[in-house]
């Protein structure tokens, strides 16, 4: 009878250990994830005011198209340069979460209610953002490669063509853009940032408990 009671003693110490040990492992991972919150939250703070400026050269091309005869060179161009080449969307990082996914450790928290929060922000809010920003992406490329109004290799002294009708092409894409990319998905953003805090928060009170 001692030895039977031995080994299942030996044996729940063992369990025990196991569990202290996937505990840990699960909050260093935790930890680890903080971080990249942390990041993702920065990020969100620089790319909304990126969006801000762009607006503001959205806004002032749409003025200054109306009336392309009287148009300030550098102003166009350095506004067109800014809407092409400076133009950063939010891809949030996600390798804490998905490593922590597959060690399974998630359940080692014992914390579901976080679990459940940071699974609406990676798998839904995350995943909604990458949608758009790659998609934002693509259309502003694809509205700047299919428009022969601007005058790349003139850009700094010339930059818009003679012809007309392009340059109300230009307007009416840009706009678009404007409205339909730019100003809704820094809104998105906005609206989601306050999603990213509160994670934030709480992976910081459960850490500190």
């Amino acid at each position: 009878m001692l030895i039977v009671t031995s080994v299942y003693l030996a044996v729940f110490l063992e369990s025990a250990s196991q569990d202290r040990s996937d505990r840990q492992a699960a909050r260093s991972a935790l930890v680890q994830l903080l971080g990249e919150l942390r990041q993702d939250q920065a990020d969100f703070q620089r790319i909304i005011g990126f969006q801000n400026v762009l607006d503001r050269h959205y806004s002032n091309l749409a003025r200054w198209l109306e009336e392309p005869s009287t148009y300030p060179a550098d102003s166009v161009a350095e506004a067109l340069f800014q809407v092409a080449t400076d133009n950063p969307t939010l891809f949030a990082r996600s390798a804490s979460w998905n490593t922590m996914i597959s060690a399974g450790q998630l359940a080692a928290l014992e914390a579901p209610a976080l679990v459940l929060q940071l699974g609406q922000l990676y798998e839904t809010i995350y995943s909604r953002i990458d949608y758009n920003s790659s998609f934002y992406d693509q259309e502003l490329g694809a509205t700047l490669r299919s428009t022969t109004a601007i005058r790349w290799n003139t850009l700094q002294t010339r930059p818009l063509t003679s012809d007309q009708d392009e340059i109300e092409r230009l307007a009416s894409r840009l706009e678009m853009v404007h409205v339909t990319w730019n100003i809704w998905y820094r809104d998105l953003l906005m609206d989601y940032e306050g999603d990213v805090s509160e994670a934030i928060a709480a992976v910081e009170a459960y850490l500190g408990s």
